[in-house]
């Protein structure tokens, strides 16, 4: 079944237009963009092939930011493997991070290695290895990436257990536009609060998708002039991206890039308005 479902790489645009009709229940145009979810349609369907599959990639993307920016704004690497069975959990630490670098939330978070069950982790990751997750969404960036599964260190922040501050970074044209603000995230699911900023540290939260917003504004962290800049030169010279920052203990340590974000999850409608003027 996984065969026939890697066939699907060669109509993007048929699986791009299911999604758009199973979502809105109307015909997706492609072409002539109306907004800025088939805008991104259209940008994911001209992809460059030789940067996206590299910088979608959470392995190999590593070799492209030490190259960029340095390797001290990278989290640190534990192991990477080719097949499940290789995985070698006597040799990590007691916490930390598994994930496949070939698509979205394929991550195991193990706090406490005394309490992992590791056949249930190794059948997990042997399946998202074989999951064709850019065939089945129409993003064939992923599609071209050789899967692997990689283990990185387990990071915390001074909140503790509230787990992970994002710092998602839109970008137009190679110019950082707003900061998404995420926290309460639950692990691998897309429940979460979110507050916008601008490049200034204040705040827009007629940006925020109003079932998101967070009451409470977070604190301008210690390395956003550090993490602007970074971004700035990061997002050359992509016409839309979203990249993805923490910050450990006042240093930022890069996320992801994301060519194709879901914008809808996180966007107001006005939002997603205006990020759809500057790039249409």
């Amino acid at each position: 079944m996984i065969r026939v479902f890697r066939l699907l790489r060669y109509c993007p645009s048929l699986i791009w237009r299911l999604r758009y009709f199973k979502k809105f229940g109307g015909l997706l145009h492609i072409r002539k963009p109306r907004n800025l979810y088939e805008k991104i349609v259209q940008l994911s369907l001209a992809y460059d092939k030789n940067t996206w599959p590299v910088l979608a990639d959470k392995y190999r993307v590593r070799d492209y930011i030490k190259d960029r920016i340095g390797d001290r704004y990278l989290n640190e690497l534990y192991g990477r493997y080719d097949n499940a069975n290789d995985v070698d959990f006597d040799a990590l630490p007691e916490s930390f991070v598994l994930k496949t670098n070939n698509g979205c939330g394929t991550n195991i978070i193990v706090k406490d290695k005394s309490k992992l069950d590791r056949d249930a982790a190794r059948k997990r990751l042997k399946y998202w290895l074989r999951y064709p997750y850019g065939e089945l969404t129409g993003q064939l960036h992923y599609a071209h990436i050789s899967p692997c599964i990689i283990a990185e260190k387990y990071l915390v922040q001074s909140n503790g257990d509230k787990g992970l501050t994002d710092y998602k970074f839109f970008c137009v044209d190679g110019v950082p536009k707003y900061v998404f603000v995420e926290t309460d995230r639950v692990v691998n699911d897309h429940i979460f609060r979110a507050m916008a900023f601008d490049m200034d540290w204040v705040a827009r939260p007629e940006l925020v998708n109003p079932t998101i917003v967070l009451t409470e504004y977070p604190e301008r962290p210690e390395s956003f002039d550090e993490m602007k800049d970074i971004v700035a030169r990061l997002a050359q010279p992509f016409k839309f991206v979203r990249i993805d920052f923490y910050e450990i203990d006042g240093r930022p340590i890069f996320g992801e890039y994301t060519f194709t974000p879901t914008v809808l999850d996180t966007m107001s409608t006005a939002c997603q308005e205006e990020i759809y003027e500057y790039i249409r």
